[in-house]
C-alpha cells in the first residue's frame, strides 16, 4: 500500500493556484558563536549570501560545516550569538513580521502520530487562518493542500500508519495553509528513499516557481537530484566557498585548478573539496567568492557582487519590532499577534490533544487497567481492614501506599509522552501556530478527565474492599484527596518532561519524589525528625495527602472500631490521630496546601517550558 501511495505522489500542478509574495533573503557579514567564555567556538565566520524568490535553493556542505546553524538563524530559530545583517527585500528584518510570512521545516517530522491527515490538516488550518477566514474558505483551503501534496487519498490515515514520504509531504503542507512566502526546510530528503526524495523536490520546485523562496539544506544529492535546484550555496568551515547556479560549480572549481571527473557527481567531488581531500584550498575558494558577498556566473565567465533586491512596498502589521541584526540581535518587546485568538486557540489544541490522548493507549487503556488491577491486589491484601481496630497500622499504610500508586500512576505516564510532544510544540510556535500560554492551558485542560477517572476507579475499589466506613462523605474526601495528589503529580511530570529529556525525566520522576515522601510523616513520625529538618514537612504534598487520608478515614468524631481480638489499643480513632500527631490537622488546609503544591508547580512548569523553547534558540 506505502508504494501506491508513494507512485501517486503530488499533483504538482495544483501548486500554482497557491501564489506567494515575492521575497528576497539576504544577508551579509553572518556569524555565530553558540557559547559565551573560554570555551567560545565560532561556527559562522562572516558569512554573506542572497537567496531569491522563485529558485529552489540548496546549501550544501559536509557534517559539521554550519549549513544547520546558518538555516537555523535564517529561519529565526536562533537568534542568540548571532552577529551580522539580515535584509527582506533590501530592508532589515523584521523578525515577527519575518515569522509570519515565513516556515520552517525540521529535519525531523514531529507530529502527532495519533491524529489523522485530515484531523492535523484542519486544526492547522484553523490556527494559521484564524477566524478572519469563514468556514468554508478554510475547507476549500485544506482540500486545496492535500490535492497538492497527494494527500487525499489517505486523509483518514493516522500520521502513525503514513510512509516517510507522505510525512514529510504533510510536514510541508501543514505550512503551505497560510502562503508563507519563505520556506525553509533542514534535510527534507533524510530517511527517504530516491523516489520519495524527487517526488519531495520537484514538489518545492513548483512551490518555489510560485513566487516563493525556498530554501534546503541537502547533505550529499545525487546528480539528478542535484538538477531539480536553481541556486547553490556551498559551506565549509562556516564560510561560503561558492555561490550561484547549479551549471557554474564545474566552471568555477575549475578556477581553483580543481578538475571534476567527467560523469562524476559534481556534488560528491565539491563535498571532497570541502572535506580538504583535494589540498588546502578552502581559503582560495572563500575569497574567491568573496566568503558569499560574490555570485558566481558561468555566462559572464566570473564572479560579480551580489546585488541588493530593491525595498518593497509591503503592510507591516503595526504591533512589529523592526529588528536591526547588526551586532548582537536585539530582543523584541510587544507582545506577538497570532491568526486565531486565544480562547480559539485553547478550544482547537484541547480538541486535538483530547484526540490524540483518548487514541493513545499508554495514556487510556494501560493506565486504566494499570489502577483496576493494582485496585483489586491492593484490596485484597488489605481485605477488611479498615474496621478492625487490630489492624490500624496495616490500614494506615494501606492509605499510604495508595499515594504511592497514584502519585507514580499520573507522574511517569506525563515523564515518558510529553518530551517526544515538546518537539511538535517547538515546531508549530516557532511557525507561529499558537502562543506557548494557550497550549500549555490545553495540555493542562486536556489532562483533568483523567485525573478524576482513574483515581476515582482505583480508590473505589480499595475503599469498598478494605470496608472502609460506609460514609459517602468520608468516600468523596478520600476521592478528593486522590484527584489533588493526582494532579500534584501530572504537574511534576509535565516540569521534568519540559526540563529534561526523556531518559533524564524518567530517572529523576521517582527519585525526585523520595524527599516528598520521606516528610510524608509516615515512615518517620513528626515528633522524631530532626528540628532543623521538620520544617521541610510543611513543602511536602504528601504530607497533605497523607494527613487527608487520615482525617479522612479516621477524623471527624468516627465512632469506635471493632475489634477482631481480645484487646484493642487503637479502638479509639481520636488515638489513631494522636499516634500519627494529627489530632490537631485539618482536613481543609490539607486539601489547600495541595492545590497550592498544584499550582505552583504548573506555574514552575510553563516557566520551565518558555525557557527550555528559548534556549533552543
Amino acid at each position: 500500500m506505502d508504494a501506491h501511495i508513494e507512485m501517486v505522489g503530488p499533483d504538482v500542478s495544483a501548486v500554482e493556484n497557491l501564489i506567494g509574495v515575492s521575497l528576497h533573503l539576504t544577508f551579509r557579514d553572518l556569524c555565530y558563536t553558540p557559547n559565551k567564555g573560554k570555551d567560545a567556538k565560532r561556527i559562522l565566520h562572516g558569512m554573506s549570501g542572497s537567496f531569491k524568490s522563485g529558485h529552489l535553493t540548496a546549501i550544501l556542505g559536509p557534517s559539521g560545516a554550519g549549513k544547520s546553524s546558518l538555516m537555523n538563524i535564517l529561519a529565526g530559530l536562533k537568534t542568540s550569538g548571532v552577529e551580522g545583517q539580515i535584509q527582506v527585500n533590501g530592508v532589515d528584518r523584521k523578525l515577527k513580521t519575518f515569522r509570519k510570512q515565513s516556515a520552517y521545516i525540521t529535519q525531523e517530522d514531529h507530529l502527532l502520530s495519533h491524529l489523522t491527515i485530515d484531523e492535523y490538516i484542519m486544526a492547522a488550518a484553523n490556527l494559521k487562518l484564524g477566524n478572519k477566514v469563514s468556514s468554508s474558505e478554510r475547507k476549500l483551503k485544506v482540500e486545496l493542500v492535500m490535492k497538492t501534496l497527494g494527500l487525499t487519498h489517505s486523509r483518514h490515515t493516522q500520521i502513525g500508519s503514513l510512509s516517510g514520504g507522505e510525512c514529510k509531504r504533510l510536514s510541508i503542507g501543514l505550512e503551505l495553509l497560510n502562503n508563507p512566502d519563505i520556506l525553509f526546510l533542514d534535510e527534507p530528503t533524510s530517511g527517504l528513499d530516491s523516489s520519495s526524495s524527487l517526488q519531495c523536490i520537484a514538489l518545492l520546485r513548483e512551490i518555489a516557481r510560485s513566487g516563493r523562496t525556498v530554501v534546503a539544506t541537502i547533505h550529499q544529492p545525487s546528480s539528478r537530484l542535484l538538477d531539480y535546484f536553481d541556486h547553490l550555496y556551498i559551506v565549509a568551515s562556516g564560510m561560503c566557498i561558492y555561490q550561484g547556479p547549479i551549471g557554474s560549480l564545474v566552471p568555477y572549481l575549475n578556477t581553483a585548478n580543481l578538475e571534476c571527473p567527467s560523469y562524476h557527481n559534481p556534488a560528491d567531488f565539491v563535498m571532497d573539496v570541502a572535506c580538504g581531500e583535494h589540498g588546502n584550498v578552502l581559503p582560495v575558494l572563500v575569497s574567491t567568492i568573496d566568503n558569499g558577498r560574490l555570485v558566481y556566473q558561468e555566462v559572464y565567465g566570473s564572479t560579480l557582487v551580489m546585488p541588493s533586491p530593491p525595498p518593497k512596498s509591503r503592510t507591516d502589521d503595526a504591533t512589529n519590532v523592526t529588528i536591526t541584526v547588526t551586532g548582537n540581535i536585539s530582543k523584541e518587546k510587544k507582545r506577538k499577534t497570532y491568526p486565531a485568538s486565544f480562547h480559539t486557540q485553547v478550544a482547537i489544541l484541547l480538541e486535538r490533544t483530547w484526540r490524540s490522548m483518548w487514541r493513545d493507549k499508554m495514556l487510556t487503556q494501560v493506565r486504566f487497567v494499570t489502577h483496576f488491577v493494582l485496585g483489586l491486589l491492593v484490596g485484597t491484601m488489605y481485605w477488611l481492614a479498615g474496621d478492625d481496630a487490630a489492624s490500624v497500622l496495616n490500614n494506615a499504610s494501606m492509605l499510604f501506599f495508595n499515594l504511592l500508586v497514584i502519585l507514580f500512576a499520573s507522574t511517569m505516564p506525563t515523564v515518558v509522552t510529553f518530551p517526544m510532544e515538546r518537539n511538535v510544540l517547538l515546531r508549530e510556535h516557532l511557525n507561529h501556530w499558537y502562543s506557548l500560554k494557550a497550549y500549555y492551558l490545553a495540555k493542562t485542560l486536556a489532562d483533568i478527565p483523567f485525573q478524576f477517572i482513574f483515581p476515582g476507579l482505583y480508590v473505589s475499589i480499595v475503599y469498598l474492599m478494605s470496608n472502609q466506613p460506609m460514609s459517602i462523605e468520608r468516600y468523596c474526601m478520600l476521592l478528593c484527596i486522590s484527584i489533588c495528589l493526582a494532579l500534584c503529580g501530572q504537574g511534576i511530570g509535565l516540569l521534568l518532561g519540559a526540563i529534561f529529556d526523556i531518559q533524564v525525566a524518567v530517572f529523576l520522576a521517582p527519585t525526585g519524589c523520595i524527599p516528598f515522601v520521606l516528610f510524608a510523616g509516615f515512615l518517620v513520625n513528626f515528633n522524631c525528625m530532626p528540628s532543623y529538618m521538620s520544617w521541610l514537612t510543611y513543602l511536602s504534598f504528601m504530607r497533605y495527602g497523607f494527613e487527608g487520608s487520615m482525617l479522612s478515614i479516621y477524623g471527624y468524631d468516627r465512632s469506635p472500631l471493632t475489634c477482631s481480638m481480645s484487646y484493642c489499643p487503637n479502638r479509639y480513632p481520636q488515638k489513631i490521630l494522636e499516634h500519627f500527631n494529627m489530632a490537631d490537622s485539618s482536613y481543609y488546609w490539607s486539601v489547600v496546601g495541595m492545590l497550592v503544591f498544584f499550582l505552583a508547580v504548573r506555574v514552575t512548569g510553563y516557566f520551565a517550558l518558555s525557557f527550555k523553547l528559548k534556549s533552543m534558540r
